[in-house]
Formats: C-alpha cells, structure tokens, sequence
C-alpha cells in the first residue's frame, strides 16, 4: 500500500505547488471574465426582437413537400391545383428566402403565404426603441400562362398587436398612405428586379397614428396571388435588422398622415384613401390601399 507524504517536506511541496498555481488561476479567471463581459457587450438583448431574421434555420415540412424556416410560423390558403415552394437560395450577391406560388388559374381564389412570429416583453419594447431593416427582390412579373387582368401580386410586410394593424405594401409606385382608425397601409417605392432596402420605424408609425405601444405584435411576411394571374410567381427576402434610428424627422409617408390629424379635411389629402371596407379589387390595387381593421388573410381576401 502506497501513503502519501505528510512530514515537513510532503508540507513544503505541497505550499511550493499552491504558490506557482495560485497567479495561473488568477490570470485563468481574468482571462474568462474579460471573455465573458466581451461577449456581453456585443450581444446588446437575448433573444434578439426577431428570431432567425436571416432564415438560416430550415426543418422538414411534410404539407409542402419540402422545406420552411423554422421559427417562422407557416399560414397558408390554396386550391388543389396550386403549389407553394419556400427555398433558400442565392439571387445575386445574396442569401435568401424565396417564396414561390404556382397560381393554376382555375378559379378566382386568392393564394397565399404568411411566415409570421410572435415579439412580445423586451423583445418588442427593443423592436419600438429601433428601426427595423428588411431588404427584399420583387419579382413584378411572373411566367404567366395567360394575360392577367390586374396586379400580379401582393407582397408586404405586416404588423398586427390584436386592434392596430401596419401593411407595409412593396409598390413600383409613389409613396402613399392609406389610413382608418384602426389600420395603416405604407406604399415602399420598391423597383422590381432589383435589391431594396427599408427601414421601418414602427414608434413612429404608432406615435403618428396616436396609438398606445403594444405589448406584444405579430411580425408577418405575406405573399400572396390572384387566381387571375395563373403560372408561377416568387419573391425574395434577404432578411430582417434591427438598428439605432438614423432620423428623428417625419418622413413623407408620416407629414401626410400627420396633416390629416391637423385638418382633418380629406380634400386637402388627395393621396389618402379612407375606405371602410376591404374588396380584392382595392386589396391588389397599388393606386389605393386598402382599409381593413383584420389581419386574418381569409377574411382580406374574401375566401
């Protein structure tokens, strides 16, 4: 049986072995807090106000055939003969979701897709302090297998906290804005077949259309096709940020909503549409948005 050495030399290794250990622990713990608070400062909140804003998570989805990003919940409306594809994909120079729908054109039900997530507690307080970025590829033409008789498609970014909705509509056409108490619609000058990048202040908007800040917000991307505009259609989203604001001026969207606040005379305003109620016609007509007080695309697009 082997003891261990406790006379007096036994007691000096062991105090010699302590004293050349102890600076390297020292420096050790130094080393991982300074790592620790450097990582900290970098990461400004966790979780981020919006989750995976670049789709790199992608899991099974069994209802499509293929694939979907995984945070992001999936709503769908389809007729039998029609397809929806999500994919991540290079366009250009960068990654990105597509979203592709094959409209069959046999019947004049509207398809769609919204990717959608819930932001709510320090998440969504973090999403009203800043500005949020998203940069997208509006496609604008599709490889139709007859004439349209309208708009190709809708594709818009949505905010919704249960009353107050925000459609932020991506248009080739002059910024405009459609208002009613309880629902905003932003025209985004968007050129199709070329990147585009927005930034969209949502205190803003709130503040302008004197609404409370939510607690909690639904944030949704919607795609969506006319059965008029058979053939395939697709549109791509390179991602969402999240920054400091770079103005604290009004933009043109929000003078206009703010003189109808100060006149209240819709004839001084030709460029707001006031309408009380939604039909497809206004829905997919990018001279006047719509008016919806909803955020159920069921009930939007009349199916």
């Amino acid at each position: 049986m082997v003891q261990g050495r406790t006379g007096k030399d036994g007691g000096d290794s062991l105090k010699r072995i302590r004293q050349l250990t102890a600076p390297l622990s020292a420096v050790f713990l130094i080393v991982i807090a300074g790592f620790a608070f450097t990582q900290l400062q970098a990461r400004t909140e966790y979780p981020p106000p919006i989750l995976d804003p670049e789709f790199n998570l992608w899991v099974s989805s069994p209802e499509l055939g293929g694939m979907k990003p995984m945070v992001w919940e999936l709503e769908y409306q389809k007729s039998a003969g029609d397809q929806i594809s999500l994919q991540e994909v290079v366009a250009g120079d960068k990654k990105a979701l597509r979203i592709q729908i094959f409209q069959d054109g046999a019947d004049e039900n509207f398809t769609y897709v919204r990717l959608g997530q819930v932001v709510d507690g320090a998440r969504v307080r973090a999403l009203f302090d800043e500005e949020v970025g998203i940069t997208v590829l509006p496609q604008g033409s599709c490889a139709c297998s007859g004439p349209a008789s309208g708009p190709s498609g809708l594709f818009e970014i949505e905010t919704n906290d249960g009353t107050h909705t925000l459609d932020f509509l991506f248009a080739d056409t002059t910024a405009k804005i459609g208002v009613s108490p309880t629902h905003r619609t932003i025209l985004l000058q968007t050129t199709a077949g070329e990147w585009t990048h927005h930034l969209i202040d949502l205190a803003e908007q709130y503040e302008n259309a004197q609404w409370k800040s939510p607690d909690r917000i639904s944030l949704s991307i919607i795609f969506g096709v006319p059965g008029s505009a058979g053939g395939w259609h697709g549109e791509y989203v390179h991602g969402f940020s999240v920054t400091k604001r770079t103005t604290n001026s009004l933009g043109q969207q929000d003078e206009i909503a703010a003189s109808l606040r100060v006149t209240g005379s819709r004839g001084t305003l030709p460029e707001i549409d006031l309408c009380p109620t939604l039909s497809l016609e206004t829905q997919l007509s990018l001279i006047k948005p719509p008016c919806i007080s909803t955020s159920s695309p069921s009930q939007r697009f009349n199916l």
